[in-house]
């Protein structure tokens, strides 16, 4: 759909088909509440915020200016987690770090049968919009959301997991200013990756070795170019072995996977 197409159903509670169909022409409520959200997005404001829910893997998540929109790339961290973990049986443990909108330990949730997550982010307001998405979804049962900085978790190892996950910061301090005017106004604190765009990487990859289980999984969703320098990490700790690159859709590599060594 285009962005009025988006808007328009979002205003009519309908779906794109129901546009062509006949149908009694925009009230002048519903005309004012276009206009405003044309307005709104000639500002630069996100669409999604505009209309108040994106849709992440044909799940529909309510997000605001709290929560990072997901973005398809994020899919392809999901869609490759659920083909790995699907490969093993039982009661899966995830613990999803900085879950934002719960985008991720939603998806999770509704593709895998037997699972429970742990999602845990420093932003309460963050959590409220991801325990009303979880509600929203149906998933309440299989996932858990903590108010705690990953750091802190990282360093309890009182569970262990079959999949550590996680789209953390990642864009470097200094290009900050130089991100389109709409991704501005998201919260700098899901975008800001520190001086060079590591910042949460590094406690992660040194870490989450000691939080899996045999052969647990660590995947993450990593930034333009920084795969040579999450590689070396990888190779400075010394507790993972069948690392993986994967490319985004137009060849990037974009999520990284991990299992801790036997």
């Amino acid at each position: 759909m285009n962005e009025r197409e988006l808007m328009l159903t979002a205003i009519l509670d309908c779906e794109r088909g129901d546009l062509y169909k006949e149908r009694a022409p925009l009230s002048l409520k519903q005309q004012k509440q276009l206009m405003d959200m044309q307005t709104k997005r000639l500002k630069g404001e996100p669409l999604q915020y505009i209309i108040g829910y994106c849709d992440f893997m044909g799940v529909i998540l309510r997000v605001n200016r709290k929560v990072l929109i997901p973005r398809p790339e994020t899919e392809i961290l999901v869609d490759s987690a659920i083909t790995k973990l699907k490969q093993r049986g039982g009661l899966l443990t995830i613990l999803d770090l900085g879950t934002g909108s719960g985008n991720i330990a939603i998806a999770l949730a509704k593709n895998i049968e037997l699972c429970k997550v742990i999602s845990v982010d420093q932003s309460a307001e963050a959590l409220n919009v991801a325990r009303g998405n979880a509600e929203a979804n149906g998933v309440t049962k299989k996932v858990d959301f903590f108010h705690k900085d990953m750091m802190d978790v990282l360093k309890d190892d009182s569970r262990t997991f079959d999949l550590i996950i996680s789209n953390p910061p990642y864009i470097p301090t200094g290009m900050l200013s130089q991100l389109p005017e709409d991704v501005k106004k998201e919260p700098v604190s899901a975008l800001d990756g520190g001086e060079d765009g590591l910042a949460f990487y590094r406690p992660i990859i040194e870490n989450a070795h000691s939080l899996l289980k045999e052969n647990g999984l660590l995947m993450m969703e990593i930034g333009d170019g920084q795969a040579p320098a999450i590689g070396d990490l990888f190779s400075k700790n010394n507790f993972y072995n069948n690392i993986e690159f994967i490319k985004d859709y137009v060849g990037i590599d974009r999520i990284v996977s991990a299992t801790l060594k036997g």
